[in-house]
């Protein structure tokens, strides 16, 4: 009954987290967005993104107390919630990634290198909890991890130039950021339901976490936005000529190029700030640079939590829904050690290319032969399932 168990909530994590990739790439594509430029940042996307997790969650709290589900279960305990809180400082984090890098790249580019992290977790659930590491389990990890570097391969060794299937610097520090966000997150998961209290559920658990998730950005929304006004982030005295083409050129209406040509003037080496403005000058420059994201950092945290265009917001409430459950999911699973199962949450990866083709995006045949070769690797590791059961990590409380 355990693996029955297990691969019903695999089948429908792996359809949550499938439709997120989708769901926050179209809500950044323009032309899903009505053919508008998207206008809302990746940080106000992840703050609706968690307001539609934390309603599911407190819908589901709901109707557990209407069930006859005593209070006293929704307190998991001091422990529990301190690994909840560092779950959910990190799983903001990886969120805005996840709403940066769909902006600029197609999910079957960059989708599977967010799971490198997996190749660690059979030594994490061996160190954490005496887990057994199965023969099988490290010939199917091998081949996903090659599997997830073969689309890459061209690109590695130069034998393929286009830029709109590679990452840039800032895509690869982003996938870094993610996938140490996204491994502390599998353990402390573990973590968080060997410690709660007896009787906690994984919907009490999910509340709490969206509930630290939704202070920690709206945190974020108010203070970075500050913090770049002060220091004039978006208001510098240069710009090299490399910046004004890829951050002020490229991503300016007319009318801004034209505010920020009348407040800086070209120099051999780029453009400099004109000395002389006045405040009502430097403020409406500011905000035109603002607008063009050209801090890369601070521009996460741009905007209002009411944009102008709320086509993009739809597809993030959309993912909120699949979110919490997949976020159900992994709490309702992590009772098993993470390296048996968390591997297999992936899946759906095997798929992405074939999917990104029913929207014209350019899949080349690495991309598919990586696809064969991941799910190769998944059906390996669970080829001697009749030999092993699985057991249940050993509680705490």
């Amino acid at each position: 009954m355990e693996w029955i168990f297990l691969i019903l909530w695999l089948l429908i994590i792996n359809g949550g987290l499938g439709g997120q990739y989708i769901l926050n790439w179209m809500g950044n594509q323009p032309r899903f967005i009505g053919e508008k430029t998207v206008g809302v940042s990746p940080g106000v996307m992840t703050w609706w993104r968690e307001v539609s997790k934390l309603a599911w969650a407190t819908i589901a709290v709901i109707i557990e107390i209407a069930r006859g589900r005593k209070l006293k279960y929704f307190w998991p305990g001091t422990i529990s919630m301190v690994t909840i809180v560092i779950c959910a400082f990190t799983g903001v984090i990886e969120n805005i990634g996840f709403f940066y890098l769909p902006r600029y790249y197609s999910p079957h580019i960059f989708a599977p290198y967010v799971s490198v992290y997996l190749a660690f977790l059979p030594f994490f659930g061996k160190f954490l909890f005496n887990a057994p590491i199965r023969r099988e389990h490290w010939i199917g990890i091998s081949l996903v991890i090659l599997g997830l570097a073969v689309p890459h391969i061209p690109w590695m060794i130069g034998a393929a130039v286009d830029a709109s299937n590679s990452l840039d610097l800032n895509g690869i520090i982003w996938i870094i950021i993610i996938n140490c966000c996204l491994c502390s997150q599998q353990i402390l998961n573990n973590k968080t339901v060997q410690t709660a209290l007896k009787g906690v559920g994984p919907n009490a658990l999910v509340f709490w976490r969206e509930i630290w998730k939704m202070l920690f950005i709206s945190s974020a929304l108010f203070i970075f936005p500050l913090i770049a006004h002060w220091s004039q982030v978006n208001l510098p005295e240069t710009i090299t000529t490399i910046e004004y083409q890829t951050r002020i050129e490229k991503t300016m209406e007319a009318d801004e190029l034209i505010t920020f040509n009348s407040s800086y003037f070209q120099t051999d080496d780029g453009y400099k700030l004109k000395p002389g403005l006045n405040e009502e000058q430097l403020a409406k420059v500011e905000a035109v640079i603002s607008s063009s994201s050209y801090h890369r950092f601070f521009s996460l945290f741009d905007g209002s939590i009411i944009p102008d265009n709320w086509i993009p917001i739809l597809f993030v409430i959309a993912a909120g829904l699949t979110g919490y459950i997949y976020s159900f999911g992994f709490f309702n699973l992590s009772r098993f050690s993470a390296h048996l199962w968390v591997p297999y949450t992936n899946v759906y990866l095997a798929l992405l290319p074939f999917i990104m083709l029913l929207f014209g995006k350019d899949v080349t045949g690495w991309q598919v032969g990586g696809a064969v070769v991941v799910t190769a690797g998944l059906m390996v590791g669970v080829m001697d399932y009749s030999k092993n059961k699985v057991e249940e990590i050993e509680k705490k409380n």
